[in-house]
C-alpha cells in the first residue's frame, strides 16, 4: 500500500501547528497583563487613548446578551462566554476544523488609574466587542509664578516703621 504524499504533508502541517500553539502558550510574554482559562482564547487588542483604555475582542458567533458576561472589579476586567457550535455535521465529514467552540474566559489587569465615577461602555458590531473603560482625571501640577515687586525708587519706602526711623534721622 502506498501512502499519499499530500496526506503526509497535511499531517506534518497539523503537527507543526500544534507545536507552534504549545510553544506560544508556554512563551506568552503578556502573562502579567492577562490570564486565560477555559477551552479557547478569543483574540483581543488592548490599547490606550488620552482618556480611556479600549479592549477590542473578536467574538463572532456569540450572542452578547445571552452568551457573554463582562465584569470590572477594581482594575481587573473579566470576560466569560460560550460559543455554541451551530453545525450539525458529524466530525468525520469535516475536511478541516479550525473554529473554536465552548467556554472561554479572559482576565486583563489594567493600570490602577480607572475612573470610579464614569461607567465603562461596551459595543458589539460585526463580531467584535469593544469596551471603553474611562481613566481617572489626573490633576496636572500647577505652576506658581513668583512675582517680584517693582523696585522702589531710591529713598522711597513702603514700610511705615522704616519711614518713622528715617524721620528721626537727619539726612
Amino acid at each position: 500500500m502506498k501512502s499519499n504524499p499530500n496526506r503526509l504533508i497535511d499531517h506534518f502541517f497539523q503537527m507543526q501547528e500544534e507545536i507552534d500553539r504549545l510553544f506560544d502558550d508556554f512563551m506568552e510574554p503578556s502573562q502579567d497583563l492577562t490570564t486565560e482559562t477555559a477551552h479557547w482564547r478569543p483574540p483581543m487588542d488592548i490599547y490606550e487613548t488620552v482618556d480611556s483604555f479600549v479592549v477590542k475582542i473578536e467574538i463572532a458567533g456569540i450572542e452578547p446578551s445571552e452568551d457573554l458576561k463582562i465584569q470590572l472589579n477594581r482594575n481587573v476586567l473579566t470576560l466569560k462566554g460560550y460559543r455554541q457550535e451551530r453545525t450539525v455535521l458529524k466530525k468525520e465529514h469535516y475536511h478541516q476544523a479550525e473554529l473554536n467552540y465552548g467556554p472561554f474566559e479572559r482576565s486583563i489587569v489594567l493600570p490602577n488609574i480607572l475612573a470610579d465615577d464614569v461607567e465603562p461602555v461596551a459595543n458589539y458590531a460585526n463580531g467584535f466587542l469593544e469596551i471603553h473603560i474611562p481613566k481617572a482625571r489626573v490633576n496636572k501640577p500647577k505652576e506658581i509664578v513668583v512675582q517680584a515687586k517693582q523696585e522702589l525708587e531710591v529713598g522711597a519706602t513702603e514700610n511705615p516703621e522704616r519711614e518713622e526711623l528715617e524721620d528721626g534721622i537727619e539726612k
